[in-house]
């Protein structure tokens, strides 16, 4: 029994320091749990968040075009340099009968390129498509671009047909058949009556 009394002080003093170390160790950890948050806080937020492009490409805003998706399946990829205003101005004129010499209504071919280049270039153009090529400058078929003309001799020696090139061989033009349309100018007929280009405007937006 002594000696059972004695040893009690020192299993009490084992006790107090077990209990005195482990308060130290939970300490400790709070103390790295709380410095390291931050760290994690970083780790965290860059790895979820993809680095910033310095220089982030603009995009296109295909709802300020009008059919932009119509324009897309006829072969003409949209982009931020191409004319709003002129595929606004062409859209709404899609399937117009074509106007014979008896009728007021409808368009025929040159009258369509007046009223385009009228709306979108606030140019005034005059006369038949004949009088469009001689008012024009003469370019390769090579060198069209976005705006420019394109004429036919259809089963003639002369001029009688003009539409505004569009871009990828695609064309805007009031046909005698089917009115205002899109088509493509590598087509077997109007590749076959393709006669020349040219430019009305030096520069064309």
């Amino acid at each position: 029994m002594r000696f059972l009394f004695q040893s009690e002080p020192f299993h009490c003093l084992l006790n107090q320091n077990d209990l005195h170390t482990r308060h130290n160790i939970h300490i400790m950890k709070v103390i790295a749990l709380i410095m390291g948050f931050p760290l994690l806080l970083w780790m965290f937020h860059h790895v979820q968040q993809p680095p910033a492009e310095d220089n982030p490409e603009p995009m296109l805003d295909t709802t300020l075009i009008a059919g932009y998706s119509f324009f897309r399946e006829k072969g003409l990829d949209l982009d931020l340099s191409s004319n709003i205003l002129l595929y606004n101005a062409i859209y709404p004129l899609l399937g117009t009968p074509h106007r014979s010499r008896n009728s007021r209504d409808g368009l025929d071919c040159s009258g369509l390129v007046k009223k385009i280049y009228h709306e979108v270039f606030g140019v005034r153009l005059p006369g038949s498509s004949r009088d469009l090529y001689r008012m024009a400058t003469e370019i390769t078929r090579e060198d069209l671009r976005e705006g420019d003309l394109v004429f036919f001799r259809i089963n003639s020696n002369q001029i009688n047909h003009v539409g505004i090139y569009l871009g990828n061989n695609r064309f805007v033009h009031a046909s005698t058949s089917s009115g205002v349309e899109i088509n493509d100018l590598t087509h077997v007929y109007y590749n076959r009556w393709y006669y020349k280009s040219a430019r009305m405007l030096q520069e064309t937006p």
